[in-house]
């Protein structure tokens, strides 16, 4: 700019008046002096007014268009930036900026210009200025001609936006509300130009006025803005009188006398920008470090607050020193004194120094990202506390319920950074030297940042190390977790430390990581062996391992820990033949990892392995081996064969295999006197083959040699208990119970089911008194292989009971499953069923619910299959059969059918010698069973009287007492009888092993026919009462028609008695099937089940049609009810007239005395054909059952009863008539079958 031009300058608040001396050098005005008196400047001003009013909206915050806005040049703008220029009223509008990037700002600004003033010739000419000397004090360069009076206001608007908004969705909200502001003042009523959105939206400006207007109170709101705009142009004055100057024209004084000072230069606008970016910068790094400062992170970690607050600090000191060489800068250059190259070097050695806008630009972002890169990792720890302060870190370690504290630290927070040092270092050079350009030579390389790059990557995986162990033990209570910034110089940006009772344990602990899945190396029966696969981290804090395992359909995990970190596992006590999965944990001193992923299912092995081979037997070129069977099995699961294996004791031979469906095999071929290893495994079918069992070394001789076994009847003490002590003491077996939906019967198991094996059934049958329990008893000892010398023997059944010895001591059907296991002396396993006895004090009653309970039991799913052996249990000393186990043998042999006969065996007990004449009493009796060679019944003797005797002689000083010597000579006899009753147990278990087994079909059949049977029978009897008791009546009124006379004619009111029959409902408590259009009860006792159709009843045919009721009714005729239809004979008088108005009235029409004879016979005819169809039907089932049942029926059913009726009669014993009735009512009962057994039924 030339120095004589006129000068536009900006007023900006400053006191300008006309006349007033402006020194362009230092934009400053020079007061009290000036080139006029103050009377001669007030004459001859002139003076125009230029009204004139405007608004704009500014919605930038940068500093060019606030110096637009102030209409600013860039003179004078740099004379701002250096602070040669203090500012007033609207144009503090230049030094507002945004506290915080985190606002939106729009500014409105108000314009008003009244009037503009200059100085004339009068004032100007020459020879008018009346104080020349001024000149030549050379401070002043322009004087102040014209002057624009106005005033300006600016109101800025800031609203705070969070991190989820919408910044310029936000700043165009704000712009839409402040636009309207200028309507709104003018014609009032905002609620009326905005709408409810945006003035909900106003009520969150904040609002900030720099003005030219002197307000009583500033707005601070959107409201309060719109009052005081629509009150500024009041605030002016009526003529403007309050009006600030807004722009000033300066003349040079140059050319008003030559030896005025002079405005040499004009800083370059370049120039001016630059410095401007230099100031925008410090003041954006002020700007940014004022948010970071607020943010959460540095307030949780204090380190990188004071770093922040240092930075910024050092940033406005560096501006200030900026500022200072500006200021002294300037006005030199501008005077001439000096070059604006000294200008240009300043801003160079900003531009290069530690302040320089990008190095600035890149440390905010580094401080920011290392914020961020913290947020993330925190908001991974969210549920984890900080300690801010190494005093509350303190505080939690000593907590006396924290036994371990683990801290992530954060190890490089504090550390020194090369940034802040060079920036220091160069503020402290820059201060000394103030006269001379500090050179800043940068690092060339920049020091790697711990949030950057590899280290950011392994920090992030020690944080997620981190979460995964605290979520790994969230549950322990003694541990806890903690956030805090703990410097360190071994560890780089972070580390775990571990705090145990307050001491560290380590300040860089390895976190143990999730481990993988385990590996299985190998399954038994009880146990699988695994492999622990080390996790990726932390394999050197692992102690131990816990083993987790779930059985499959179960949704408990079990816990085994492990002794040491050994790789290796096995888990134990594991079912066979059932699926696992496993994981596993890692075990430190603070805690343990995450589990792993669980494995897939893997399955135990189906069985143990067998037990080990052993000879039996041995000759040239053959050995024969047995072996146990495996001690456990798993549910569902059989042993269905065995595999045998042999091979020479030679390196490399290999194994040879052959199979056994039985514990007893023979292998053949082999070479004498060459050692052989022999083991044995279990194939379980689809369930898979045990492990081979224990290997066995045998070695074939051509000499034939046996071994024998030792007792192993020791085997089975842990599976009993003492029940009484003594020589021997006496020992019961432990039963598991099996559920029975049946009354009366009773399951029990002794073992497990271990093979699919034969089972034999054997069924135990006698009379009171028998001796059944104790033959029992017997048997299981010598199952058991129990040897006369031991001292102790074992009880199957221990009966207490209060009964007599006249009444049976077993109360229901009960059966007992002995699973074959190691020591028994049968290769098979074995079910005895015992039944209470018959023939007791109880009487005939009590032995029909005997024969009812074996029905059931031999009925029942959950029972037996087949039957090998029915064993009827006799004394020895039974000349022959009473009627009694005659009626006996006849009941339970009638359940049976004929294909039975061939299993039936006679248990003889009581046995002392050969001679037993109860086996001519069953020979005579003609029971059905298998017979011996020699005829007779195929039968096993027994005394078992030395079963418990004592078998241990006392010793006494005495050896030569008699008693001693009766006591020697007893228990020799005692141990004989053992040794000869133990051999024929021998000899009847090897006859039930050659026992062809009975499947129960043809018995259930008979059971079947049977029923059809008795529901005949039961319909039978009432029908047979009720068929006759009609046919009575209908014969009663056929004879009072047939003997109509003359003098009935006369009178007929003649009476004459008859019978008639009269139904009744009679409620019982079962379910019964009921035609009530013949008042009959068609099936009682009727169990079908309540969801199905009546329809589906035994008694309706294919046709739906009842073949039971007099009526053959449809079924819809029928009802399921618990009611049972019975008859009563009533005896009546009735005249002839009221016999044939009644009969008239039942035929609905009249009819003739011959019409009545032969309806009446017609229908006589008509009931007794339905019971002779019932007859048949009842005939037709003892048919079937001559075909097929072992005892078709009872027979000498009469002369039994009639036994029992005399024997009570002669007896009398109390309630004997009862009894008799009962019998009588018995009798009739069988004689009615016996008759119909005959081939008819007397109906008269």
């Amino acid at each position: 700019m030339s120095d004589s031009e006129i000068i536009e300058l900006a007023g900006l608040g400053r006191p300008f008046q006309l006349g007033m001396l402006y020194d362009c050098r230092r934009d400053a005005l020079i007061p009290g002096i000036t080139l006029w008196d103050s009377e001669t400047l007030k004459k001859n001003i002139n003076v125009k007014p230029q009204p004139n009013t405007d608004f704009k909206i500014i919605t930038s915050d940068s500093s060019k268009d606030k110096s637009s806005a102030l209409n600013v040049a860039a003179s004078l703008e740099a004379s701002f930036l250096s602070g040669l220029v203090s500012v007033k009223g609207s144009a503090e509008f230049l030094s507002n900026r945004k506290k915080s990037k985190h606002h939106s700002r729009v500014t409105l600004q108000y314009k008003t210009i009244t009037r503009f003033e200059q100085l004339t010739m009068e004032h100007l000419g020459v020879g008018n200025i009346k104080h020349c000397n001024m000149f030549e004090e050379g401070s002043a360069t322009h004087v102040v001609t014209g002057i624009l009076y106005g005033a300006q206001a600016f109101f800025v608007f800031d609203k705070e936006i969070s991190s989820n908004e919408n910044h310029q969705e936000i700043q165009g909200n704000l712009h839409a509300c402040i636009k309207k502001i200028p309507l709104i003042s003018i014609e009032g009523e905002a609620s009326l130009k905005m709408t409810e959105a945006e003035q909900q939206e106003s009520t969150t400006f904040n609002c900030t006025f720099h003005g030219d207007f002197a307000l009583s109170n500033n707005p601070v709101s959107f409201l309060d803005a719109i009052k005081v705009y629509s009150e500024l142009p009041k605030l002016l004055g009526e003529n403007g009188e309050c009006a600030v100057p807004m722009t000033v024209w300066l003349y040079p004084l140059k050319k008003l006398d030559s030896a005025a000072a002079t405005l040499v230069r004009e800083i370059s606008v370049s120039l001016v920008r630059r410095a401007h970016h230099i100031i925008d910068a410090l003041d954006d790094a002020d700007l940014q470090c004022q948010d970071l400062m607020n943010d959460d992170m540095a307030n949780l970690f204090t380190e990188i607050k004071a770093k922040l607050r240092k930075f910024k600090d050092m940033c406005m000191e560096y501006k200030m020193v900026f500022q200072k060489q500006l200021c002294k800068l300037l006005p030199s250059i501008r005077g001439g004194g000096t070059e604006e190259q000294e200008l240009v070097t300043l801003l160079t050695s900003v531009e290069r120094s530690p302040f320089q806008g990008a190095l600035i630009s890149a440390y905010m972002n580094d401080k920011e990202k290392e914020m961020n890169v913290l947020r993330s990792y925190l908001d991974i720890m969210k549920e984890v506390p900080v300690f801010s302060s190494s005093n509350d870190l303190i505080k939690e370690v000593l907590k006396s319920v924290n036994d371990y504290v683990v801290v992530f630290a954060f190890t490089s927070l504090e550390e020194q950074e090369s940034h802040l040092f060079d920036m220091e270092k160069y503020l402290k050079e820059t201060s000394e030297n103030s006269d001379r350009i500090i050179s800043y030579e940068p690092s060339s390389t920049k020091a790697k940042q711990w949030f950057c790059g590899n280290v950011a990557t392994l920090t992030l995986q020690s944080v997620r190390l981190f979460v995964e162990f605290k979520e790994a033990n969230c549950g322990r209570e003694n541990v806890a977790f903690c956030i805090a910034s703990i410097p360190s110089k071994v560890s780089v940006a972070s580390s775990i430390q571990v705090y145990e009772k307050g001491s560290l344990l380590s300040s860089q602990y390895e976190l143990p990581s999730k481990p993988p899945a385990p590996t299985i190396l190998n399954a038994e029966h009880d146990c699988i062996k695994m492999e622990i696969n080390k996790p990726a981290h932390g394999v050197n804090s692992v102690g131990s391992y816990i083993i987790l395992y779930q059985p499959v359909q179960s949704s408990e995990w079990i816990k085994l820990n492990t002794e040491s970190n050994s790789p290796l596992v096995t888990v134990k006590d594991l079912e066979p033949n059932k699926e696992y999965r496993f994981s596993c944990q890692a075990v430190c001193c603070p805690g343990v990892s995450l589990t792993s992923d669980a494995t897939q299912l893997f399955k135990t092995r189906p069985c143990s392995p067998p037990g080990p081979p052993k000879m039996k037997f041995t000759e040239s070129g053959a050995v024969t081996i047995t072996w146990d069977i495996p001690t456990s099995i798993g549910e569902q699961a059989e042993v269905t064969e065995y595999v045998i294996e042999y091979t020479q004791d030679k390196k490399g031979k290999p194994w040879i295999s052959t199979t056994s469906t039985t514990r007893e095999c023979t292998l053949k071929t082999l070479t004498n006197d060459i050692s052989y290893t022999i083991r044995v495994s279990a194939n379980c079918g689809i369930a898979g083959m045990s492990l081979p069992s224990v290997e066995t070394t045998i070695q074939p001789s051509d000499k034939p040699r046996k071994t024998s076994h030792e007792s192993r009847s020791q085997l089975f003490l842990e599976q009993s208990s003492v029940i009484e002590k003594g020589n021997p003491t006496v020992r019961v077996l432990h039963l598991q119970s099996r559920y029975s939906k049946n009354e009366g019967v009773k399951h029990s198991v002794f073992g497990q089911k271990v093979e699919a094996a034969k089972n034999k059934v054997i069924l135990l049958l006698g009379a009171t008194g028998s001796g059944k329990t104790t033959l029992i008893n017997a048997m299981i000892n010598y199952i058991l292989g129990v040897k006369w010398g031991e001292n102790y023997r074992f009880k199957l059944i221990n009966e207490v009971t209060n009964r007599s010895q006249a009444e049976s001591q077993t109360t229901e059907v009960t059966s007992y499953e002995l699973y074959n296991q190691p020591g028994f002396q049968v290769p098979y396993s074995l079910t005895i069923v015992d039944t209470p006895g018959f023939g007791d004090t109880r009487g005939i009653e009590h032995d029909k619910q005997i024969t009812e309970q074996i029905k059931n039991f031999l009925c029942n799913p959950l029972g037996i299959q087949h039957i090998d052996a029915v064993c009827f249990v006799i004394q020895a000393s039974l000349a022959r059969l009473s009627p009694t186990q005659k009626y006996i043998f006849d009941s339970v042999l009638s359940i049976f059918g004929k294909d039975i006969a061939e299993n039936i065996m006679i248990m003889v007990t009581f046995a002392h010698g050969t001679d037993i004449p109860a086996l001519e009493a069953i020979s005579a009796a003609e029971v059905p069973c298998q017979k011996n060679k020699k005829g007779l019944p195929t039968h096993f003797s027994f005394n078992n009287s030395s079963l418990y005797a004592q078998n241990v002689t006392i010793d006494d000083s005495d050896n030569e007492s008699d008693d001693e010597d009766n006591y020697s000579d007893t228990t020799k006899q005692n141990e004989m009888t053992w040794a000869s009753n133990f051999k024929k147990m021998k000899a009847f278990f090897r006859a039930l092993k050659d026992s062809e087994s009975r499947d129960l079909k043809m018995t259930i059949q008979v059971l079947e026919e049977r029923e059809r049977l008795a529901r005949a029978m039961e319909a039978l009897a009432p029908q047979i009462k009720a068929g006759l008791s009609k046919c009575a009546e209908i014969e009663s009124k056929k004879q009072m028609l047939k003997n109509e006379n003359e003098k009935m004619k006369e009178n007929e009111n003649f009476e004459q008695e008859v019978e008639e029959v009269k139904p009744i409902r009679t409620a019982v408590n079962c379910f019964t099937m009921n035609c009530n259009r013949c008042f009959f009860t068609c099936h009682s006792s009727c169990f079908l089940p309540e969801e199905d159709s009546i329809s589906t009843c035994a008694v309706f045919d294919k046709q739906l049609k009842c073949v039971v009721c007099p009526g053959n009714c449809h079924y819809s005729n029928h009802v399921k009810e618990n009611v049972m239809w019975t008859y009563e004979t009533i005896k009546k008088t009735q005249t002839i007239k009221e016999l044939r108005d009644n009969f008239n009235k039942a035929k609905t029409a009249f009819m003739s005395t011959h019409d009545m004879l032969e309806k009446l016979d017609k229908e006589y005819k008509h009931i007794y054909s339905k019971l002779k169809d019932l007859v048949k039907l009842s005939f037709s089932c003892l048919r079937r059952l001559d075909e097929i049942a072992l005892k078709p029926r009872s027979l000498s059913a009469k002369e039994y009863f009639e036994l029992l009726i005399k024997t009570e009669e002669d007896e009398k014993k109390p309630g004997f008539e009862e009894r008799i009735v009962k019998l009588q009512k018995m009798k009739e009962e069988f004689e009615n079958l016996e008759k119909i057994a005959e081939g008819g039924h007397d109906l008269h």
